[in-house]
């Protein structure tokens, strides 16, 4: 029983040790470990293979190749010389039933279509690189908006929590009074609603961390008991809007793919080449022949008349025009939201001052109204409005903190800043 008893101790020491070790800093490294950073990482390996493969098409080709031929007639094994077929007796190299045995090369010596669609899947790689950081960063700014908004529903939380503890008390002498004649039954009434209502928020708010905690949790695998503190260590830096930068090398790459279009009018330099020995019995003498042929040849294609490459051409600059749109959109958009949510966070700060004044003044006059309810100066309608307002207060407090940590993750997103620079 005490061995029980000491394993179950430990456990519990553990886990609540395990718990205090989560930070914000833990949970924006697990981001990095999820299955969509790999997702993302694939793509970016993709790129590289993309990259791969218009290289592997200026590469030479070398393929060997065995075969069995039967014809209705004979047929030649290699090309026959004149001189051969003077020669009496001699065995000629045509059969009916040939097998032969090669190799064949193809080298595409100058294709020029094929550098620039090189360097369109490199901008394409790039574009995946900067894709994968950009997808990275507003995860984990998710993270960081998840955890303000826990820390805004805990707060708001013991803000009601205490809102009731209060009322509870103004209960027990409310109670007392009616118990001496001094006051209503309904006054109880009065105050079991509110109570209830409490209650009832409570619980919502409850529901509510328990949607956050669910979304801490699909983007960094850690289940939190709890939010974690956030406090901020360096200011945003207002450089670049990062998410224009893989726009901006995909509408490079556009450019590129019309500019290949275009290029397959050029004409193209390839080398060609095969070697065989064939093998059959001679038609004339049926003796066993035993041949080799061989050529390598150097071929220019001159491109005259083909509709499908004008198309290409068209479907190129539809493309380009797609990205430019979506470039100058981001670029608009984002930069207004940008000045936007710097505007807003510097109001906030203003906000959060004046919400800390005005939970001050509220307490105060909370504490007043108890005194005043007592007395029976302020009816007990007048005195619950007084508890609203200063728990009011303090959720209009939490939330502008928490809605100036949301402004702040967005704007990381917005510039591309590590967020572990910011945050800690």
């Amino acid at each position: 029983m005490r061995n029980n008893t000491l394993k179950i101790g430990l456990s519990l020491l553990l886990a609540g040790q395990l718990a205090h070790a989560v930070t914000i800093t833990t949970l924006l490294d697990a981001v990095k470990q999820r299955p969509q950073s790999t997702l993302d990482a694939l793509e970016v390996q993709r790129g590289a293979l993309g990259e791969r493969r218009i290289s592997d098409k200026l590469m030479p080709k070398l393929d060997a190749f065995a075969g069995y031929e039967i014809y209705n007639r004979p047929s030649n094994l290699r090309p026959v010389l004149p001189s051969e077929m003077q020669t009496p007796g001699a065995a000629l190299p045509f059969s009916k039933n040939i097998s032969r045995l090669g190799v064949q090369f193809s080298w595409p010596v100058f294709v020029k279509s094929l550098y620039t669609l090189k360097e369109k899947a490199s901008l394409m790689h790039l574009a995946a690189k900067d894709k994968k950081k950009l997808n990275l960063i507003q995860r984990e700014a998710g993270v960081v908006g998840a955890v303000a908004y826990l820390r805004y529903m805990e707060s708001l939380k013991g803000a009601l929590l205490a809102k009731e503890r209060s009322i509870l008390a103004t209960r027990k002498k409310v109670a007392l009074m009616v118990k001496e004649g001094r006051a209503a039954q309904s006054q109880l009434l009065t105050l079991d609603t509110h109570i209830n209502e409490l209650k009832m928020n409570i619980v919502g708010i409850d529901q509510q961390r328990n949607s956050l905690f669910a979304k801490v949790e699909t983007l960094t695998g850690i289940s939190p008991r709890q939010s974690v503190p956030l406090r901020q260590k360096g200011r945003i830096k207002k450089e670049k809007i990062f998410a224009l930068l893989p726009l901006e090398k995909k509408l490079r790459a556009s450019q590129a793919g019309i500019k290949a279009a275009k290029e397959n009018y050029y004409p193209t330099l390839a080398m060609k080449g095969n070697y065989t020995r064939s093998h059959g019995d001679a038609y004339n003498n049926d003796e066993s022949v035993n041949t080799n042929y061989g050529m390598l040849g150097l071929y220019v294609n001159i491109p005259i008349y083909d509709s499908s490459k004008s198309t290409a051409v068209e479907e190129a600059k539809l493309d380009y025009y797609k990205e430019r749109s979506l470039v100058d959109d981001t670029r608009d958009t984002l930069g207004v939201k940008a000045r936007e949510l710097s505007r807003e966070i510097v109001l906030l700060g203003r906000s959060f001052k004046l919400a800390q004044k005005s939970v001050k003044e509220q307490k105060t006059l909370l504490k007043v109204a108890k005194v005043s309810l007592e007395n029976e100066v302020i009816t007990q309608e007048e005195y619950l409005r007084y508890e609203d307002a200063l728990a009011n207060a303090k959720a209009n407090l939490y939330k502008i903190r928490a809605q100036k940590w949301q402004d702040i993750a967005q704007l990381a997103v917005i510039y591309g800043n590590d967020l572990r620079r910011i945050v800690k």
